[in-house]
């Protein structure tokens, strides 16, 4: 009798407790987290969307414990556009035609200085996508697809 008396206070008293949150994780979605935008835009015109104009979508890549987080700036036709920093994107809005697409590392504590250019054939209503970055072992790596297909991680 002793056992039941106790049963029905304990369940009493478990009714009377506050209620404790519960914490449920809901694993995130299939995509990938999308780049964030440039943090120095330069010349707006160039990122601003007009018809009749190509995009060139430059993504910089993540910072690893064994890549570089340097700050690259990038340039369209010779003109100072926008500077990047890890894991940020700007779209380009260049007129059809052959462009010039160039890229620094700006010089850093951690970051030697390089450059880079890339000979684009830019036709109009087309993305076309750039990716950059640093390594252990390289200061610059332009990975190029005239596709726009996405590139390797």
């Amino acid at each position: 009798m002793k056992h039941v008396l106790a049963g029905i206070v304990g369940l009493a008293l478990t009714g009377c407790a506050p209620a404790f949150p519960i914490v449920v994780w809901e694993p995130d979605s299939d995509s990938p987290p999308q780049p964030r935008p440039a943090s120095q835009v330069m010349d707006e015109r160039v990122v601003t969307a007009r018809y009749g104009t190509g995009a060139i979508i430059v993504t910089s890549k993540e910072a690893s414990w064994f890549a570089k987080g340097c700050t690259f700036d990038i340039a369209l036709d010779d003109k100072l556009v926008a500077a990047l920093r890890p894991g940020e994107q700007v779209v380009l809005f260049a007129e059809p035609g052959q462009r010039s697409v160039g890229f620094s590392v700006r010089d850093e504590a951690s970051c030697d200085p390089a450059s880079a250019q890339v000979a684009l054939g830019v036709v109009a209503h087309t993305t076309q996508k750039i990716q950059i970055g640093s390594g252990a072992y390289y200061n610059l790596k332009v990975e190029v697809d005239t596709y726009g297909r996405s590139l390797p991680p």
